[in-house]
């Protein structure tokens, strides 16, 4: 019959760790072991952090006001000798300790049911006092119940991001498809277009002007896009957008003035006799 296998303590300068396990399990359990950590004088030492390095995986927790702690192993055992590490941090003070228990073969037995004999359980002030085993199980299932919670979460979450990350990514396949298929209506292509039906000598000035204009909505809905990214409302950017993109009578005027010298269209004597207002001077 397997026996309760207590370690000696191993102690810290402020708290020592003692670690307890049954000394042998059958193939296909899962190990438990459960501690305790306290002071010299016995005084239970809470929220200590708690590593206890299984042969199947390695499982983290802390202890408890009473400065116990109880976990189990995160896979199912196979038969062998096993040599447990448990270790127990606080407020940079470390000490661990080692537990072993042997797993051996589980052989089905024919055994006569016998009424077990059970005592009543202790109360304690009309309350029912559950034995150290009971508690211990009923630990083990609180536990399990919230690893399966938290696994269940994780994994709903996981799956919410990679359903965005899909839909973005066909939003975007969206985009670029609608971009493609009314790229040949786009402005700058109809434009383009358009200017292939008028005089060749006047042809570079209208494309010019074109790529003026369009220069000066880009930088405007740049100004826009990032007034939005700073927290302005709609409508503030829109007047961004507004102001940006507003253009004067004069540049208006030099940009058609450098552009009709540039293609030949006029000499910058002829272009400097036009006033601020692009008239000629009135001759009484």
């Amino acid at each position: 019959m397997a026996v309760l296998l207590v370690n000696p303590a191993w102690a810290a300068e402020d708290f020592m760790l003692t670690v307890s396990s049954l000394s042998e399990y059958k193939e296909g359990e899962h190990s438990v072991i459960s501690g305790k950590t306290m002071t010299l004088d016995e005084r239970p030492v809470a929220d200590v952090q708690i590593h206890v390095y299984f042969p199947s995986g390695i499982i983290k927790t802390v202890t408890n006001s009473t400065g116990q702690f109880l976990v189990t192993s995160p896979g199912i055992l196979e038969i062998g000798e096993y040599d447990t590490t448990v270790s127990a941090k606080k407020d940079n003070k470390y000490t661990n300790a080692e537990i072993a228990y042997r797993v051996v073969e589980y052989k089905a037995k024919n055994i006569q049911t016998l009424e077990p004999e059970i005592d009543p359980p202790k109360t304690t002030d009309g309350k029912v006092e559950l034995d150290p085993f009971s508690k211990m199980i009923q630990e083990l299932e609180k536990q399990k119940t919230q690893e399966v919670k938290r696994e269940t979460d994780i994994k709903e979450q996981q799956e919410i991001g990679e359903k965005r990350r899909l839909a973005q990514l066909d939003l975007q396949n969206d985009l670029k498809e609608s971009e493609k298929q009314n790229e040949v209506n786009s402005p700058r292509n109809v434009f383009y277009r358009f200017i292939q039906e008028i005089d060749s000598s006047v042809r570079g000035i209208f494309w010019q002007q074109f790529l003026f204009t369009e220069k000066i909505t880009q930088q405007a809905q740049e100004a826009k896009e990032k007034a939005l990214l700073d927290g302005k409302s709609s409508l503030e950017a829109t007047k961004i957008f507004q102001d940006e993109a507003a253009v004067t009578q004069k540049e208006v005027m030099d940009v058609n003035k450098n552009l009709s010298i540039k293609y030949g269209n006029a000499t910058s004597g002829v272009q400097n006799m036009f006033d601020e207002n692009g008239k000629l001077p009135r001759e009484d």
